[in-house]
């Protein structure tokens, strides 16, 4: 059943339901994507220049992974606090201060690779990353139109920076290592200054919600966190074991490199094809897409031990299904959580989304090289696979989809 949502401040000429408002919400839907592409380009870049930066300081591999463990804990631990936070500050704030955040992180890495500096700025970019994309996410879903639409659009648009931005920083690495940080930070720089332009949406008042934990047990809900926890799984993967196996089956590294691109370039493609998507399927599309990554997971791990001969076909066939679906997960899981959250329980639910992804994201290569010491690598992955599907068959047991027609 529908309901009125109240969410937001009061109405002001310009903004969506006034007059002048197709100006008012495309100058917010253009800056919301400008902001977007502005910051993942900055995150593709660093993608590759902050390894390339400790290496050039003198950290060993072992240091190197610290590092990177260590801004996906911060992610983690700040995606715990964003309920609060989206609660007490507007989005658009939220949102400029984390590219804010970026910049100070990657103009203190051009300035120095001591240990001090690295860690102050991998906490930096892990608070930021996590404060970033949930605060744009929310902004999506409150800016008017249709929320699966903003959602889509804003992660094609996030794909796009991500995916440029490691090519970008490969370029600018010729001119020098500092050289490509400070351009980073300029690129996040940007999207701070962008972020004025958005429209200011009144904090959420959590007053009006059932509370996280209550939240969590919701029809609807319960299964959008699951499925970002097993999209989550299977990007960790695909950064960490899943070119192992490639590698050791014979693919080599430059053909993973293309697997891993062919398997994101599919879910962009996803994105697009489920921008129209009919509202009542929202609910079977989210928990096709959950199984399908599980399943394409578990196929590549047997793949990589029973396939005998040229490989890369069977890889390759795998590696887009599951990106497919896993492009799929990244759009509906957070919309299917927001419109199933009343208006003023959409910060909650999202974050809640992100915050089980973010752990995946952490916990799953750490479970792998836990049972490495009894099992082999594609066992490992078998058993992470099969435990990310296993809450599915536990989630949604009310049977009923909340998501409101005329909201998607």
């Amino acid at each position: 059943m529908a309901t009125t949502r109240h969410d937001g401040p009061p109405r002001v000429p310009g903004a969506p339901g006034e007059a002048g408002a197709p100006t008012g919400a495309t100058l917010d839907r253009v800056a919301s994507l400008g902001v977007v592409l502005a910051y993942a380009l900055a995150l593709g870049i660093a993608t590759v220049i902050v390894p390339l930066r400790a290496l050039d300081g003198g950290y060993d591999a072992a240091a190197v992974g610290f590092l990177v463990a260590l801004a996906a804990g911060c992610q983690f631990a700040t995606r715990l606090a964003l309920p609060v936070l989206l609660g007490r500050f507007a989005d658009r704030t939220l949102i400029g201060v984390a590219s804010l955040g970026m910049v100070v992180a990657f103009s203190l890495l051009a300035g120095s690779t001591a240990l001090p500096v690295f860690i102050v700025a991998q906490v930096l970019q892990g608070a930021s990353r996590a404060v970033f994309w949930t605060s744009s996410q929310a902004h999506a879903v409150r800016g008017g139109g249709r929320p699966v639409q903003r959602l889509v659009d804003l992660n094609v648009a996030g794909n796009a920076g991500t995916l440029t931005g490691p090519a970008v920083g490969g370029m600018l690495a010729v001119a020098g290592l500092p050289v490509a940080l400070a351009v980073a930070a300029a690129s996040a720089g940007v999207g701070a200054t962008i972020s004025l332009v958005l429209r200011r949406l009144a904090p959420y008042d959590r007053r009006q919600g059932a509370g996280t934990l209550h939240l969590i047990r919701r029809d609807g809900v319960d299964i959008a966190c699951w499925a970002a926890m097993v999209g989550g799984g299977w990007w960790s993967m695909m950064g960490s074991y899943v070119p192992v196996l490639g590698v050791a089956a014979g693919i080599g590294s430059v053909g993973v490199g293309w697997l891993i691109t062919a398997s994101e370039g599919a879910g962009v493609l996803a994105l697009v094809a489920i921008r129209g998507v009919n509202p009542a399927h929202i609910r079977r599309v989210v928990q096709v897409a959950a199984v399908t990554v599980t399943l394409a997971l578990i196929a590549l791990a047997v793949a990589a031990s029973v396939v005998t001969g040229p490989v890369v076909l069977t890889f390759g066939i795998l590696m887009v299904i599951g990106g497919a679906a896993n492009g799929t997960i990244t759009t509906m899981a957070p919309a299917m959580a927001s419109l199933t959250a009343g208006p003023q329980e959409q910060g909650d639910a999202l974050a809640l989304t992100g915050t089980f992804r973010a752990g995946a994201l952490l916990a799953a290569p750490a479970v792998v090289a836990g049972l490495l010491a009894a099992v082999t690598i594609p066992a490992a992955i078998v058993i992470v696979a099969a435990s990310l599907a296993l809450p599915g068959a536990l989630v949604g047991r009310g049977g009923r989809d909340h998501v409101p027609e005329r909201s998607a």
